[in-house]
């Protein structure tokens, strides 16, 4: 229980500091749905006076834990330590001001006591119909630069081709089968899939390698026919069924 244990240790070193108004957890351990190879995403809610002096201190807190091996710093929802510790566990720090807390997915509260967190409204991991949308034909322009990549014998750049179709696919089956987080794409998307369409999925993956990576397109594209024939009809009117059938016809011409 690695986790738990960095999560205790770095969250007292952040409160015995006195500078953080809230704490709390997000990602995987506040869904309940973590496991012994799940990361930490600690959210430090802190006020403009006091954020200089928490950013400076950040590693302090969680080197309070154990040593880092590596640690970077990025601006994603606000100020984000990517930290590793020398057991492999990935931390993930952020800092957020009280009027920028991100509203989206569960949170596991550790720490409150103004209640700055009272009006926090969870919000589903959804996308929107246009993104559905936006996810198919961009599936079928990686199909029209697949069919050159492969026609050169640019097998490594068709790998890569490849695995951006299954991307964008994700993103289609994910909506229609677990819309409220079709954000995570492929992320655990083995867990919400029907049996039979996992297993379409682990078949095609099994051909993607470059002696085979032609069977997998021409697998991937079927099976993006079968998704979008799945959608709301108010998704299906907005798809370019013109540009995806003729791509999809084009691949299953190629040898």
């Amino acid at each position: 229980m690695k986790r738990y244990q960095a999560v205790e240790a770095v969250s007292k070193a952040i409160l015995n500091d006195g500078l953080v108004e809230a704490l709390f957890l997000k990602g995987s351990i506040a869904r309940g749905e973590d496991d012994d190879y799940s990361d930490v995403d600690m959210y430090a809610v802190v006020f403009h006076e006091n954020r200089d002096k928490f950013l400076a201190r950040r590693i302090q807190y969680l080197t309070h834990y154990m040593p880092l091996v590596y640690w970077s710093e990025s601006d994603f929802v606000g100020p984000q330590i990517v930290a590793v510790f020398k057991n492999a566990l990935h931390f993930d720090l952020y800092t957020v001001a009280p009027d920028a807390i991100p509203q989206t997915d569960a949170i596991k509260i550790l720490y409150d006591k103004n209640g700055v967190l009272a009006s926090y409204q969870q919000k589903a991991l959804g996308i929107s119909p246009a993104d559905v949308v936006t996810n198919v034909h961009e599936f079928t322009f990686v199909l029209l630069e697949f069919e050159a990549a492969y026609m050169r014998k640019d097998f490594i750049w068709s790998i890569r081709l490849f695995y951006a179709l299954l991307a964008h696919l994700s993103f289609v089956a994910r909506y229609i089968h677990d819309a409220d987080n079709a954000q995570l794409a492929l992320k655990r998307l083995h867990k919400v899939l029907p049996v039979h369409l996992r297993t379409n999925f682990e078949n095609i993956l099994e051909n993607a390698t470059p002696t085979h990576v032609l069977t997998a397109v021409k697998m991937i594209a079927t099976l993006a026919k079968e998704q979008i024939a799945a959608l709301p009809s108010d998704i299906k009117e907005n798809v370019n069924m013109k540009f995806f059938t003729l791509m999809q016809g084009k691949i299953a011409g190629m040898q």
